[in-house]
């Protein structure tokens, strides 16, 4: 089997603004499908969201390059490369990653966790808030996520200490006992607001605390996790990838480390992300935030690891499931169920694609 082909679709941006903190602006979210094709007819696929159009342009030429002639079996080879030796992560390096494991699990028939290494079916899912401007609305989107049976939900709130704590008692008034709860805050408080916040989520036993403060402040961090029974969790640094995590690892600096792996290296830097927080035992949460195939290439990872305990579902559930047939959905008892189908298991609608591409590169 050999690469024949590397094209790209650029798609209509998103209708919905997205916001996960008060401080920012709402943002407009930009999508790209990569296809990588074989002389035997499989082809690899992710649409992203975190890929700007014209980075993925600019990488073309370089890409078929690198690609064509290739054996996408050669996956650890070819990411290595992008990666520049895993010291210079990207977000096209990653999607590239993602197709390549899509197509080996299309050629042997398999979903991907299979071809990593099952380690279990299924896993609990949590939903995952954008920012809403009243408490009243957390608690509506918390309750109608139980509804929908999730068992775990997690805040992204004004990252303003004072208020997060406003939206957190209400949640928690409501779903105490029903659902695990956590917050994110996306690194927006100083380190006394982060101890203030700290100790009422505390009193009200959440599930996890997620980057109160920056993750570079990594005294502080240290300091938040010797402080608190609550699991600490940091955002590694996109930007340093793989080579980033010692230094959260070797001090116990936190409890667990998130990573967004369609920037880091894809599928190929989550599954080493993983063994590294292992040997440390330390929890390895990953993002799975984003479109359906994003998300798949997490919940492959996830499902082929023991030391990871919950998979995030954007809520309300939908909103960034761009041009799919299949997409990602809670059970009705709080889970995700392995995908069937070979590859990431989940396929695209042509029909739509046609309908929402604006460039075919």
């Amino acid at each position: 089997m050999k690469i024949t082909s590397v094209k790209a679709h650029v798609l209509k941006p998103n209708e919905r603004k997205f916001r996960w903190k008060e401080e920012w602006a709402p943002m407009t979210i930009h999508h790209v499908l990569l296809r990588i094709g074989t002389d035997e007819g499989h082809e690899g696929v992710c649409i992203t969201w975190l890929l700007d159009p014209g980075a993925i342009e600019t990488a073309l030429p370089g890409l078929r390059e690198l690609l064509i002639g290739r054996d996408p079996h050669e996956v650890e080879a070819i990411s290595y490369k992008l990666t520049d030796s895993l010291r210079s992560p990207s977000a096209v390096a990653s999607t590239v990653d993602i197709c390549l494991w899509d197509l080996m699990g299309k050629y042997h028939k398999e979903p991907i966790y299979r071809l990593l290494g099952a380690a279990r079916p299924r896993i609990k899912a949590y939903a995952s808030t954008i920012m809403y401007d009243t408490v009243p609305e957390y608690v509506q989107i918390a309750q109608e996520s139980y509804d929908q049976g999730f068992r775990a939900f997690k805040l992204h709130a004004f990252g303003v200490p004072d208020k997060d704590i406003e939206v957190c008692r209400a949640v928690h008034k409501v779903f105490n006992g029903k659902m695990d709860l956590m917050l994110d805050p996306v690194n927006a408080y100083d380190r006394l607001g982060a101890f203030k916040v700290g100790k009422v989520l505390e009193e009200l036993d959440f599930y996890w605390y997620e980057a109160p403060i920056a993750d570079s402040d990594l005294n502080g961090l240290a300091d938040l996790t010797r402080s608190f029974k609550i699991p600490i969790t940091a955002v590694e640094s996109v930007a340093e990838g793989l080579r980033g995590y010692p230094k959260y690892l070797s001090g116990h600096v936190v409890d667990s480390i998130r990573s967004v792996g369609d920037w880091i290296g894809g599928i190929s830097a989550m599954r080493k992300a993983a063994g590294l927080c292992e040997a440390f035992n330390t929890k390895y949460e990953p993002h799975s935030y984003g479109t359906t195939l994003v998300q798949a290439a997490h919940l492959h990872v996830m499902l082929a690891i023991h030391n990871c305990d919950l998979f995030e579902i954007p809520v309300p559930q939908g909103i960034l499931d761009v041009g799919m047939k299949d997409v990602i959905r809670c059970t009705s008892d709080g889970y995700v169920e392995a995908p069937t189908k070979p590859g990431l298991g989940y396929d695209i609608d042509w029909d739509a694609i046609k309908s929402l591409t604006v460039k075919e590169i």
